[in-house]
């Protein structure tokens, strides 16, 4: 039977999706010059077996390809390409150290592959081992559906009164709403004879899809959990639009006096509200690695993860109570925090530990806060 090779699946199915090489780079964060190494089978071109393989794992998912068969094709491919050598290893052996001819190079061969072939057991039992955790990344690796020219504002939303902000085509507004970072931009303007109407859209953290919706002057929309694509919303936000010009929208943002669970208001017998136990807050983590660097991750006192994660593949966690994060080389993660800022977690081959508590609000002992324990 001739069967495809590694390379020409990646290669025919990229071109039946009619993507460039550049396409799935930018994509995947995979660089080109990796991307053609596996289609053309250059393997050479990365610096160890983990890698091309972990490269292959992201390529293949990307294309929507069964990688488990890409990764038994290309280790069966792998064991053709080196069956002239473990001949070698077969052949009697009888009078192998009193043979005056014995050719010192060819132990050194044997000794080479046995070395390389226990080495892919190693990698095999790796990568098996973390296949499960490997299916987590492929799924926080999807892109987020938010342009990357858009610059946004932090804003904040007083509980008591509504506030406005003014979004324009590249600046849009990120603010909190029950603990999380909201971000509100215009996707597009539609100009009429009449009037403009603002194309909306709305990101609710760590979700990576975004709402969209239309808005002329004087029209108000509420959003809340009751919508599909921002079911994770714990509080409803109202939007309404004071003016719409041909690349601008004023908008009046404000939030709702009930939350989505956890918040129960009761009338005690005076007439007054009382405020029950708040939902909830989880603590919420994403990590962007940019070079290949081991990771650990301890959510709720059980492990999460452990093993090495590649250059280029994202993490998603979240915990109830407590979240532990361990990485080998700090300047090869990025992280942001329950929607805070991105940053860096440490100096270049620093070991950095992060531990993330939810805890009482000291101020207010019906909220809690995430508090970091140090590095």
């Amino acid at each position: 039977m001739n069967q495809k090779r590694v390379g020409q699946i990646l290669r025919e199915a990229r071109e039946e999706k009619k993507l460039t090489v550049k396409d799935v780079s930018k994509d995947t964060n995979i660089s080109v010059k990796y991307i053609l190494a596996l289609e053309t089978e250059d393997y050479a071109q990365f610096p160890g077996e983990t890698f091309t393989i972990g490269f292959l794992k992201n390529y293949g998912s990307y294309l929507k390809l069964d990688t488990g068969m890409l990764i038994n094709l290309y280790r069966g491919e792998k064991i053709e390409e080196s069956q002239a050598p473990l001949e070698e290893l077969t052949k009697p052996t009888s009078n192998f150290y009193y043979d005056l001819n014995f050719d010192k190079n060819k132990l050194i061969t044997a000794i080479s592959v046995l070395v390389v072939a226990i080495a892919a057991v190693l990698v095999y039992t790796i990568i098996d081992g973390s296949s499960s955790d490997d299916d987590v990344a492929e799924e926080s690796g999807r892109r987020l559906e938010i342009p990357e020219n858009i610059d946004f504002i932090n804003r904040s939303v007083p509980e008591t009164r509504p506030e406005s902000f003014i979004l324009t085509a590249n600046q849009g507004v990120s603010f909190s709403a029950s603990n999380q970072q909201c971000k509100l931009f215009i996707s597009s303007v539609e100009q009429g004879s009449d009037t403009n109407t603002a194309v909306l859209a709305f990101n609710v953290y760590p979700e990576l899809t975004v709402y969209k919706f239309r808005l002329s002057e004087g029209q108000e929309k509420v959003l809340s959990y009751s919508i599909p694509e921002i079911s994770s919303l714990r509080r409803s936000i109202r939007i309404a639009a004071q003016s719409v010009t041909g690349s601008s929208a004023k908008v009046l943002v404000s939030l709702s006096e009930e939350e989505k669970q956890g918040t129960t208001v009761q009338s005690n017998p005076q007439g007054e509200d009382s405020t029950k136990t708040l939902g909830d807050v989880p603590i919420q983590v994403t990590l962007f690695f940019s070079k290949p660097s081991y990771a650990e991750f301890m959510i709720d006192g059980q492990m999460g993860f452990r093993g090495l994660v590649q250059g280029g593949e994202n993490k998603t966690l979240e915990a109830k109570d407590r979240l532990e994060i361990k990485v080998g080389d700090g300047s090869a993660v990025e992280m942001i925090q329950n929607g805070k800022p991105k940053v860096v977690l440490g100096r270049p081959g620093k070991l950095v530990k992060k531990v993330y508590i939810k805890t009482p609000n000291p101020y207010d002992s019906t909220q809690f806060i995430i508090k970091e324990l140090g590095e």
